[in-house]
């Protein structure tokens, strides 16, 4: 039987998480946190802000991704912005989406293992839905937040029966988020009071 998440209000679960990228982890660690955007946004907006002042860097940084953003950066830095932008704007949508699989793959995995690093807290996932990298690629965090590393994820979405629907304000860009990302018995997924749990 699954566990529930844990509903409190912002300030509890940034204290919650805060407690959890500063305690000593040797196995897999994934956070989530989700909910409306209206509650969201604010939350991630503290969030990155707590996250920018070193406040959970006892053990190692913890790094804020846009994935909207970085996405796009790590495309620059490939020397490949150009090339998905023309396939956008040719509709070639499979070798786009091939293309956005890879980078974010690379990002999230460099990030991760860059000296120092503890944890990413992944934030903005409308890229990556928009052109249906869902599931399997976000799957990724589970094989790279081991031996003490933790990815944190920031969800825009509804849980109903267990299960945590992405983008769950609009029906025709619902998506099921991946269940096993959920680590609902372990007490680390959050939702803000006032959402319906």
């Amino acid at each position: 039987m699954p566990g529930n998440p844990v509903v409190l209000p912002p300030e509890r679960i940034l204290e919650e998480l805060g407690k959890l990228f500063l305690t000593p982890a040797h196995d897999r660690h994934v956070y989530t946190v989700y909910g409306p955007y209206g509650r969201l946004r604010p939350f991630q907006r503290r969030l990155q802000e707590a996250v920018s002042q070193g406040n959970f860097n006892s053990l190692g940084r913890v790094e804020y991704l846009s994935l909207n953003r970085e996405i796009y950066s790590q495309l620059e830095s490939q020397g490949l912005s150009a090339k998905a932008s023309s396939l956008a704007a040719s509709r070639r949508d499979d070798e786009l989406r091939a293309l956005l699989s890879g980078a974010f793959r690379e990002l999230v995995t460099r990030r991760i293992e860059a000296q120092g690093t503890l944890a990413l807290v992944l934030a903005d996932f409308e890229l990556l839905y928009a052109y249906g990298l869902g599931g399997n690629d976000i799957s990724i965090v589970r094989q790279i937040a081991i031996n003490g590393k933790r990815v944190c994820l920031m969800v825009p979405g509804s849980l109903w029966d267990g299960r945590l629907w992405v983008f769950d304000e609009d029906e025709e860009s619902r998506r099921e988020f991946p269940e096993p990302l959920l680590f609902l018995n372990s007490g680390w997924v959050f939702t803000l009071a006032g959402d319906k749990p």
